[in-house]
């Protein structure tokens, strides 16, 4: 895979928030981000492109370094996020929090299909929002099936 990875780390106090961007694979160094003594982390997705098998190696690593009374909070989680965290035994520890993620839905009015950022609050019984089309504004349908895609919301705190 091609595609450096950046981080960004801002102490907010109580929280640290750490941004990425770029592809979690085997160069990564996640030691390069200090683990202190926090309330909580949010780690911020949104500029990650993808992850292979040696990343998510390196990340569940990492991600055991946090003492179990941290809060670990997910935001802004792209569709290949969530998959591994719906995947992958240990890429998300139980109690963790997903804050919103991408999701896949289509417009079939334009044919396309848009990863769309939801809260994961709006998901209730497991069912998917209703989202409008920003180009056209139809009403788009859920481009996966709810039951898989959701089940990281089991996991939540």
């Amino acid at each position: 895979m091609s595609g450096k990875f950046s981080f960004e780390v801002q102490d907010r106090g109580s929280e640290i928030v750490v941004k990425f961007t770029g592809i979690i694979d085997e160069d990564v160094d996640f030691s390069a981000i200090e683990v202190v003594e926090k309330a909580s982390y949010l780690f911020d997705f949104d500029g990650v492109k993808g992850i292979n098998s040696c990343g998510i190696r390196e990340w569940i690593q990492f991600s055991e370094k946090f003492k179990p009374s941290t809060r670990l909070i997910y935001q802004n989680c792209t569709q290949i996020i969530i998959e591994q965290i719906n995947m992958v035994a240990g890429f998300f520890r139980n109690g963790s929090e997903v804050r919103n993620f991408y999701a896949p839905y289509f417009c079939e009015k334009c044919d396309e299909e848009r990863k769309v950022r939801v809260d994961a609050g709006l998901i209730k019984a497991g069912a998917a929002p209703d989202m409008k089309c920003g180009t056209c504004g139809e009403t788009m349908e859920f481009d996966a099936l709810e039951e898989q895609y959701f089940r990281f919301l089991k996991m939540t705190a």
